[in-house]
């Protein structure tokens, strides 16, 4: 997975302004920090999820090979593009408050898994075994200390990244509803 977009210098001053608007909006009052994400999914057809968030609608599916029909990426696909956009967003984001200015950000990621896992074949997880990824930042900055601290803020603040390397607290349900 590739992903690769031009910034441009005016859209770098507006992302300046509302980042340092939220950043102080934030320390003025500390509640606003906190924020639900959601998402809800329909199974439609074989494998083929209809998937709503906020007023975006987007499908999941499986590759033929898997059983699926392909219409579209599954959902540890999505996964793997969520940790790309994640880090070209945490790039540019602390990049503009940095003042450094780039000129493109690439991610190229990678993923492998065991199906005995996914199909209960073994104990083997369900999910990734190892993922590999490359961001790429085009820059002209070349004051070492702002790159440096660019580079631990994208690995140390990235949401997407943070959900994979650390477990997360979930609670849920599974409820059957008779037909």
């Amino acid at each position: 997975m590739s992903i690769s977009k031009t910034i441009e210098p005016t859209q770098t001053q507006e992302l300046k302004k509302s980042l340092l608007t939220l950043i102080e909006g934030i320390q003025n009052d500390p509640k606003q920090a906190n924020a639900v994400f959601k998402a809800k999914s329909n199974l439609k057809d074989g494998f083929l999820a209809e998937v709503n968030i906020r007023d975006f609608t987007f499908v999941s599916d499986e590759p033929q090979e898997l059983g699926g029909t392909n219409k579209g990426p599954n959902p540890v696909e999505y996964v793997l593009g969520a940790f790309a956009a994640c880090q070209e967003i945490v790039v540019k984001a602390y990049a503009t408050v940095l003042g450094i200015e780039v000129s493109s950000v690439n991610v190229e990621i990678e993923g492998d898994m065991d199906l005995h896992g996914f199909l209960n074949l073994s104990d083997e997880r369900a999910g990734f075994t190892d993922v590999r990824y490359k961001t790429t930042i085009v820059t002209d900055e070349s004051d070492h200390e702002k790159l440096q601290q660019l580079e631990e803020f994208t690995l140390t603040r990235c949401p997407v990244l943070d959900i994979i390397k650390k477990p997360v607290p979930l609670n849920g349900s599974i409820s059957f509803v008779q037909a």
